[in-house]
């Protein structure tokens, strides 16, 4: 029973997520961490897009970090990697991507608005969006090897409807 009530919040995460796979990605407009516009819409339409949902006060999303400054080097050119920073202070998260070397726009979500839109409930959680904008992935929790984290970003890479 232990077992199960530790898989609930990973099974409500999924559960949430339901409702968003298969449909189109919501709008997301906003600001960066710099301060520059973000709009969502802008990126569709030329790339697959990889919506990475984290915070600096997630011990996991440190331990991925790495993979993601990694991805952007291999897979820039294939594919569009976002950052949401959620509910988070904006110099702490402007020190975390310094030092993990990411070069990707990270959106900042202090209300967790965008993290709603999308049905995320847990950091980090990634959310894969097709080029014509549908969502066709959703991986709540962190990636437990580098293999499978770049198993999915290949399918959302070769992915065709």
């Amino acid at each position: 029973m232990k077992k199960l009530l530790a898989l609930l919040p990973l099974l409500l995460a999924v559960a949430l997520a339901a409702g968003v796979v298969g449909k189109p990605a919501p709008n997301v407009v906003g600001k960066t961490l710099e301060g520059k516009p973000f709009d969502l819409a802008a990126y569709l339409g030329k790339k697959p897009i990889a919506l990475h949902f984290w915070a600096t006060n997630c011990p996991p999303c440190r331990l991925e970090a790495p993979y993601w400054a990694q991805a952007q080097r291999a897979y820039g050119e294939q594919l569009t990697i976002i950052g949401v920073d959620v509910q988070d202070i904006t110099t702490l998260a402007l020190d975390f991507v310094k030092e993990h070397g990411w070069t990707f726009p990270v959106v900042q979500d202090a209300t967790a608005s965008v993290a709603a839109a999308f049905r995320v409930t847990m950091k980090p959680t990634t959310v894969y969006i097709s080029k014509d904008g549908t969502v066709i992935g959703f991986h709540p929790g962190p990636y437990m090897s580098a293999a499978a984290f770049e198993n999915d970003l290949l399918h959302v890479i070769n992915w065709r409807p």
